[in-house]
């Protein structure tokens, strides 16, 4: 009996238009598709120049390059949106409706490995991360330090292994039937207790911060709309947890890369110092010269290390002699880093255009032949499918372009300038030279410590006292730099603090409408619940509980300043967080389980973590903490969790009593 050929699809008529029908048809496309963007990319603009302004009394610096960079950022966030919707997640929606039944369990896990790498390797907010390694010190952490800098590769292969396994399991979910529950019961506790246990090890705690720091950046922009379409796809084969619409994939991916980066600092560890001071980090012993050598990569390297410190002023020049007897010095010490060149430099603009290129392309080209030569499927909609491509490949070059040039320039300024709410500032750019300084210039007086020597500075309203400070006494010439007390000085630190979680708070509340992979996700959740669970209902959930956690992250790096060199780990924050998300998942429907631990990883994408990021450095500067100011995006991304879940237990019940009355 010969198998009848299955009918062909009907050809799509073509339909042509004049020229003045078209572009307004195409203006009011585009303008409905930017304007929802625009509201919300300009929202969180807007309050951190305001802010700054207002509060933080800090000018804007490269007002006309952060304005264009604004504007990039709106419409390369537009085009990447679209882009999603038109191309990248279809493909992955037919790589998991074809694949599982043309390639087998075998088949799926490399394919899944490799889509999982592959999406992780283009997300921009693994890069961002490694900002933060500035402001950390080798001697302070040195493990962190080599994974922020020398050892850039062994972190990023590590997350990306950690995010192709958890595609994996998540696909295997939906082909077995295997529950979201009991994954999570697994892996959590597991990762709690390992972060406790390293926690007591001086040389792993740092890592603990930058482990959970990542599993919330591996989840962005590309990776959450291609494993939600994987899991879409598969779960429309038929499967036997065919009704999770795909949800449940994104918390492996942003749970198990937590894992994998714990597993390779265990493994580096006995290869680095612990941490000590400048001087013991680099002493000539051979056993601290042979790992500190490790940390630098060279002989060179190490000697460049130890001048900067020497520049810094945390090495003298004594010390560095002592280290390095043979290293001339005298061209080590004065070597110095060249300004940064603009965002929108020729050089730059041609980078980040790569660079989208390479986040976007190669993902669509494993998709594509996958769908082809594996699945022996044609590409649906292939004129759809390539614009898709194409429009998310320019958005994601414009939106890097405009986070750097534009959102993130901003919110490092703000976080620079947040000290100044609970610190007193010296204006140097308004130093006044003092000269002819004498005996008479001068007197001493009784203070609490002893007596204290004060000088005569002139002053509109007269001649006025200050402290006298000798370093800046050179003969008869004295340099009298004015202070500028604390915004908040009438409140106290604390009341500079509290400041400071305001204004973080309604920061991470705005950033998060601007997250592309959450606005996916709500999409997907709306239509799984037939429209009970609106969209803007769970991004705003999503929007407390982030505002909420980065106050909780920020206030631990501030009030470690006020406690003992240990100061407050993660893991004493984390824990009962997560303890309290795990009991609310035993009593929270299975389907909404899933939403809620997706959430975590999804509110921390491309636009969140920069911004969490670079307003954390100028608290990470400040810190007395090794670590700086990692740990703030794992606390953003649990709180979501608890938020979303608390919702879904209490519209459970509503519907309960609905039904009861």
């Amino acid at each position: 009996m010969k198998k009848q050929k299955e009918p062909a699809s009907p050809k799509r008529e073509v339909i042509a238009l004049p020229l003045s029908k078209t572009l307004p048809m195409i203006g009011s496309y585009a303008f409905e598709k930017i304007r929802p963007q625009f509201r919300a990319v300009f929202l969180v603009s807007a309050y951190l120049v305001a802010a700054q302004y207002f509060v933080l009394k800090t000018p804007l610096a490269n007002t006309l390059s952060v304005a264009a960079g604004v504007g990039a950022a709106i419409l390369g966030l537009s085009f990447f949106l679209e882009g999603l919707f038109l191309g990248i997640m279809p493909l992955g929606e037919q790589c998991g409706m074809r694949l599982p039944a043309k390639v087998g369990v075998v088949g799926v896990t490399v394919f899944s490995i490799i889509v999982g790498i592959t999406a992780t390797l283009a997300e921009p907010a693994i890069a961002i991360l490694q900002q933060q390694g500035s402001v950390i010190p080798p001697w302070n952490a040195p493990l962190l330090y080599l994974l922020l800098n020398r050892g850039t590769t062994w972190l990023v292969a590590a997350i990306a292994i950690g995010v192709g396994l958890s595609v994996v399991l998540g696909v295997f979910r939906f082909m077995f039937g295997w529950a979201f529950k009991p994954p999570v019961f697994v892996i959590i506790p597991v990762l709690i207790i390992a972060s406790c246990v390293f926690d007591e090890n001086s040389i792993l705690r740092p890592v603990v911060n930058l482990a959970w720091d990542t599993g919330g950046a591996a989840t962005g922009a590309v990776t959450v709309p291609i494993i939600l379409a994987l899991g879409l796809g598969v779960s429309k084969t038929g499967g036997k947890n065919s009704n999770s619409s795909g949800l449940g994939l994104v918390t492996l991916a942003s749970a198990l890369p937590v894992a994998s980066v714990l597993f390779l600092a265990a493994l580096l560890a006995p290869r680095v110092p612990g941490p000590s001071s400048a001087e013991a980090f680099f002493s000539p012993s051979q056993v601290q010269r042979e790992k500190a050598r490790y940390i630098a990569g060279s002989d060179d390297e190490l000697v460049l290390m130890a001048a900067a410190a020497v520049r810094d002023g945390v090495l003298t020049h004594e010390d560095f002699a002592r280290c390095f007897p043979d290293s001339t010095g005298s061209g080590s010490l004065t070597l110095s880093g060249g300004s940064p060149g603009s965002v929108f430099s020729p050089q730059s603009i041609f980078s980040f255009f790569m660079a989208g290129i390479v986040a976007v392309l190669p993902l669509a080209f494993v998709l594509i032949i996958a769908i082809i030569f594996i699945g022996r499927d044609r590409i649906r909609n292939p004129d759809e499918v390539v614009l898709g491509v194409l429009f998310a490949a320019f958005g994601m070059f414009a939106l890097n372009l405009g986070m750097s040039g534009g959102i993130t320039a901003v919110s490092s300024q703000a976080g620079k300038s947040l000290t100044r709410t609970y610190t007193e500032t010296l204006q140097i750019n308004k130093a006044v030279v003092v000269r002819g300084v004498d005996s008479s210039s001068v007197f001493t007086v009784p203070g609490k410590t002893g007596p204290e020597t004060y000088i005569w500075i002139p002053d509109t309203g007269g001649p006025k006292p200050e402290k006298l400070v000798s370093q800046r006494l050179s003969g008869s010439v004295y340099t009298h730099i004015p202070v500028e007390s604390a915004v908040f000085s009438n409140y106290g630190k604390l009341g500079g603090y509290l400041a400071v979680l305001v204004f973080v708070f309604f920061l991470g509340f705005l950033a998060i409408f601007a997250e592309p992979a959450l606005a996916a996700t709500a999409v997907t959740v709306e239509e799984m619940t037939t429209g009970t669970f609106k969209r803007s209902k769970l991004v705003m959930i999503a929007a407390v509980g982030v505002g909420v956690g980065m106050a909780i992250g920020f206030a631990r790096v501030l009030f470690s300043n006020m406690l003992p060199s240990g100061g407050i780990h993660l893991s004493w924050i984390l824990t009962p967080c997560y303890i309290l998300a795990l009991i609310l998942t035993a009593f929270a429907p299975e389907d909404f389980s899933s939403i809620a631990w997706d959430v975590a990883g999804i509110a921390t994408g491309p636009i969140a973590v920069p911004i969490i990021i670079t307003t954390g450095l100028g608290l990470g500067a400040d810190s007395l903490r090794a670590d700086g100011a990692f740990g703030i995006v794992a606390t953003a991304s649990v709180i979501p969790i608890i938020s979303v879940l608390v919702s879904g237990i209490l519209d459970k019940r509503k519907s309960r009593r609905a039904i009861q009355k």
